[in-house]
């Protein structure tokens, strides 16, 4: 059911160490449809809510499903528009529906599941966490083809999903904020960041600033371009573990710390020295490193993976 090309984002190789079950509320069928993600603050300005209406029903119009978080703000306009266009959605949730709903967004839930699915992670009953969210959204980034962050502020958990995303090696946009607007700062200096030369691998698309449909179309045919079709590939006998990009920022630094540290790991209170400025984005790195299956935490200390196999972005 799931397609070949979302099998690494996911975990579900043949040769891959974590198995990540899913948990689906509605159509599971699609799960296979080219989707793009849409992303960003649940506290959006005007221009933010307009920019993902408009965004959300050129995706429909042009043939994609919309991902997001069901959450208020970017997330919800995000769902209502590609519904309005006649569209379909998938609603990504930190545990599974009614419990992973947030308050009041029952009917946008069910609407989801009568054109969609509502997707998560985690088992049924289980309650939303903290570090959940941190999942939900890097789920959400393996179920798409190309992910668009509306408005983001610092410390955003749509830049968790953007960074997913890039790990991904997944065309991503950012969309045009009007000055001195805080909401999409974060979202902005991501993309200043992410555009400086040697911070992306070569063959990675460079992310995409948006500013207008004409701009949208022409990213979406990138997504398209780059999105690969299903084939009945007979894997290898003893597949050899695929090396994944090693991250960069701070995640890139706990990566190196933690491996000049060796098998004596180093605890999160070691960690802050490297997260010195930047304090508390340190939780949600280390979640996103052990869903990525590079560190882990055992007996209160902090390792990176054993036989985790890591590329170059240089």
């Amino acid at each position: 059911m799931i397609p070949s090309r979302r099998q690494a984002p996911l975990g579900l190789n043949p040769d891959s160490d974590r198995r990540r079950p899913l948990w689906v509320h509605g159509d599971p069928s699609v799960l296979r449809l080219p989707a793009i993600g849409i992303v960003g603050t649940r506290q959006p300005s005007a221009h933010g809510l307009a920019a993902t209406r408009a965004i959300a029903a050129t995706c429909v119009a042009e043939g994609w499903l919309v991902v997001s978080g069901a959450a208020r703000g970017i997330d919800e306009a995000a769902h209502a528009a590609a519904l309005s266009a006649g569209g379909r959605t998938i609603g990504v949730l930190p545990s599974p529906a009614p419990g992973g709903l947030r308050r009041g967004a029952r009917r946008l839930g069910d609407k989801i599941v009568s054109a969609g699915a509502l997707v998560s992670d985690r088992p049924p009953g289980t309650p939303s966490a903290a570090w959940s969210f941190v999942a939900r959204n890097s789920l959400l980034a393996a179920l798409t083809d190309g992910l668009i962050v509306v408005e983001a502020p610092e410390g955003s958990g749509a830049l968790i999903t953007a960074e997913a995303a890039s790990d991904f090696g997944l065309p991503l946009a950012f969309v045009t904020a009007p000055y001195g607007a805080k909401s999409a700062a974060g979202g902005l200096s991501w993309l200043v960041r992410a555009t400086a030369p040697t911070l992306l691998p070569p063959e990675l698309p460079s992310p995409q600033l948006l500013l207008d449909d004409h701009g949208l179309r022409a990213w979406l045919g990138v997504c398209a371009a780059s999105l690969r079709e299903d084939g009945d590939v007979r894997a290898p006998q003893n597949p050899l573990p695929t090396a994944a990009p090693t991250p960069g920022g701070l995640r890139g630094l706990i990566l190196l710390a933690l491996g000049r540290a060796g098998a004596a790991g180093l605890t999160e209170g070691d960690l802050l020295v490297v997260s010195e400025g930047v304090e508390e984005a340190l939780p949600s790195a280390l979640t996103l490193l052990a869903l990525q299956g590079l560190a882990e935490q055992r007996g209160g200390r902090w390792r990176v993976c054993e036989g985790a196999v890591l590329r170059s972005r240089a």
